[in-house]
């Protein structure tokens, strides 16, 4: 399982606003039971504004099942696309409180799949 997280530009913590403006993304792959970081991808369509951004963020994130921020959407943390630990709403989503670090973020996924 390859998994997209929205992370500030210090890379260290979860972004906590709207997924696809998050300035990067740690992608990490499942491998022998651990989660082990495979890049820091930069999202060049952080700013944009328009109801291409779903569409953008496939373009962006092709190779990951599961995509893993603090906010989906723009309707606020906890409206919208609200799906956590003990929430299995969609494969695709998976969020988090947004003022967590990286590797906070990692042990609530780790409890989850």
């Amino acid at each position: 399982m390859r998994v997209a997280i929205a992370m500030m530009k210090n890379a260290s913590d979860i972004f906590p606003g709207p997924f696809g403006h998050a300035p990067l993304f740690a992608i990490y792959d499942r491998v022998d039971g651990e989660w082990r970081q495979v890049e820091l991808r930069d999202n060049p369509y952080k700013a944009v504004e328009s109801g291409s951004k779903p569409g953008l963020m496939k373009k962006l994130l092709p190779d990951c099942d599961l995509r893993v921020g603090a906010q989906f959407g723009h309707s606020g943390p906890g409206q919208g696309h609200n799906h956590g630990p003990g929430q299995r709403g969609s494969v695709r989503h998976w969020q988090v409180p947004g003022k967590i670090s990286l590797e906070e973020a990692l042990v609530l996924l780790e409890q989850d799949v």
